[in-house]
């Protein structure tokens, strides 16, 4: 099966994230499923991470590094994760490169894609 982002041609939607607020957990349904994140920040190492786990309290992923333009939880992909593709991003300034404390959750969005599977 190959993994194909569908753009979207209207407005993108995105996890909001409040930065001043980690370490802290949010549910949020996708498509059909609920699923609850836990972002938090590794001082020593200047990142971001997310956990992801089910409706049940089952986890997904645990320290999942966020990075810039890298889709999360791409390395496991089965019917227990999101639908939609999360690609930390920004979408109006070409300069950002990063996931920093400072642009996270206001330039840098977890942005939300179709998936498309052929």
């Amino acid at each position: 099966m190959a993994l194909q982002l569908v753009d979207l041609n209207s407005d993108v939607e995105y996890l909001a994230i409040d930065v001043s607020q980690i370490p802290y957990s949010f549910s949020v349904k996708l498509v059909d499923k609920t699923y609850t994140f836990t972002v938090k920040y590794n001082d020593a190492g200047k990142f971001f991470t997310v956990d992801l786990l089910d409706v049940n309290g089952n986890v997904l992923a645990f320290g999942e590094v966020i990075r810039y333009g890298r889709p999360l939880f791409n390395v496991v992909e089965d019917e227990r994760f999101p639908i939609p593709v999360i690609i930390p991003s920004c979408i109006t300034d070409t300069d950002v490169s990063e996931v920093t404390w400072e642009n996270f959750g206001k330039d840098v969005k977890l942005y939300l894609y179709d998936r498309k599977v052929s």
